[in-house]
């Protein structure tokens, strides 16, 4: 018997244990059974318009030459007439491929459940570094970021209280396309779809509901039980839902409620556009935006990348304001995006920010302000010898809202030049760029 021969009879035997009820693959309670459901995955897909044995064999599992096999498998002939609607059977011999992706970054809460339908099956934390192969149950806690690399560079971020199969992974250098597929319980994901040396890219994630087609393109995604939201910006997805399709553009999302058909592209809201970013953000600071309309909430993420791949924190804001100083003081990226009134999130900002802590050892500073022209000359008072230097802001209301502001050195002087009457200043000692003083009293100008 030959090698063909023999992984089509192992196919054929162990498909033969599983019997399908609602895209759900079921194991008969037996040991044999078991062994062989870790291994063996048979699923059904329904023929399209051109389809071949050989475009079927490309599309769903990686490469023609798989043809034979379906043809074996399905009792006919390599070159028959496929007709739309038609249903082929697709056996996967999963060990043979040994494909797996990447952990490139974690944080908090995330397990791993090994594709498996045995009853003892636990869920294990997972840790940069690790691997997640076919069939890998992956959920995120409420504090848990998880992304995951694939062999073309494509990257999923799964944000917190998701849940994610990996449903599909045909993706080795030789295969004619890469394809890769999600399926979602719930959560939110965000992904960049990358391509290796001009291999297509077929990313698809589903849900109970609907799916969502991804070919070469940033998108967001986001369900659970009553609805799917899917925004592109970049690229385009094609949503399916009831037998209907949608196709998204760059700048477009839909809402796909449960039971129905996709809903119609929505346009996204453009990115937000910094206001005020301080030089570093202590405890009591804020980051501001101009106002975007339509926006219903903003969405914002701290992380260790422009990317934004590795989140360490997230954040939701009413209005175009954020004290995002709760994570541990350090450089990172901060991302905002706006949120319309049906969950779509809209194009991002993204700028650098420093986070810094107050050291309540540092005493409060004040200072003295004196008008010279149109320019005001500011002065910490008897500034500490020991102090590495300041930092000084300057403010046209008392609530510092959209303030001036500037580094100095221990000396503890600067000059601003604003054509204001009457202007605040505050000070702070700065211990090191993460490590400052609270803000002395404001004193006001004469």
């Amino acid at each position: 018997m030959d090698d063909h021969t023999t992984r089509y009879t192992l196919i054929v035997a162990a498909a033969a244990l599983f019997s399908l009820s609602s895209g759900v693959i079921h194991a008969q309670e037996s040991e044999s059974a078991e062994r062989q459901a870790a291994s063996i995955i048979s699923r059904d897909v329904i023929v399209r318009r051109d389809d071949t044995l050989r475009t079927i064999a490309r599309r769903e599992l990686g490469s023609s030459g798989y043809a034979p096999l379906l043809a074996e498998f399905n009792e006919i002939s390599e070159s028959a007439a496929l007709s739309v609607g038609q249903i082929i059977r697709l056996p996967i011999h999963v060990p043979a491929r040994n494909e797996a992706a990447d952990v490139v970054f974690v944080k908090g809460t995330v397990t791993s459940i090994k594709g498996t339908v045995t009853s003892n099956a636990q869920a294990v934390p997972l840790a940069r570094g690790d691997r997640v192969e076919l069939g890998d149950i992956i959920s995120t806690g409420f504090d848990g970021f998880i992304s995951i690399e694939f062999s073309t560079g494509s990257v999923v971020n799964l944000q917190p209280d998701t849940r994610a199969v990996i449903k599909r992974l045909n993706c080795l250098p030789d295969d004619d396309s890469c394809l890769i597929e999600l399926d979602i319980e719930r959560g939110t994901i965000g992904s960049n779809v990358e391509s290796r040396n001009g291999q297509p890219v077929e990313f698809k994630v589903n849900t109970p509901y609907a799916s969502a087609a991804v070919r070469g393109t940033d998108f967001d995604f986001s369900a659970d039980s009553e609805n799917m939201t899917v925004g592109v910006t970049e690229g385009n997805v094609v949503i399916s839902a009831q037998d209907q399709e949608v196709e998204l553009e760059e700048g477009f999302g839909s809402v796909t409620q449960e039971g129905e058909a996709p809903g119609d592209p929505i346009e996204l809201l453009p990115a937000p556009v910094y206001r005020y970013v301080p030089t570093r953000v202590a405890p009591g600071d804020n980051v501001t935006w101009w106002d975007i309309q339509g926006v219903s909430s903003y969405a914002a993420i701290l992380s260790n990348d422009s990317a934004a791949r590795q989140t360490v924190a997230d954040f939701t804001a009413s209005d175009a304001r954020l004290e995002p100083a709760t994570v541990p003081a350090g450089d990172y990226y901060l991302t905002i995006r706006g949120v319309d009134e049906n969950g779509l999130q809209g194009f991002t900002s993204n700028t650098r920010l420093t986070i810094a802590e107050i050291d309540n050892a540092l005493s409060a500073v004040t200072t003295t302000v004196e008008k010279q022209g149109n320019e005001y000359l500011i002065q910490v008072i008897e500034p500490p010898a020991d102090a590495l230097g300041f930092e000084i802001q300057i403010a046209s209301d008392e609530s510092f809202s959209d303030p001036l502001s500037v580094d100095v050195n221990n000396r503890g002087n600067a000059i601003f030049r604003i054509d204001e009457d009457i202007i605040y200043a505050r000070a702070r000692i700065l211990q090191s760029p993460t490590s400052v003083s609270a803000f002395g009293e404001a004193t006001v100008s004469e």
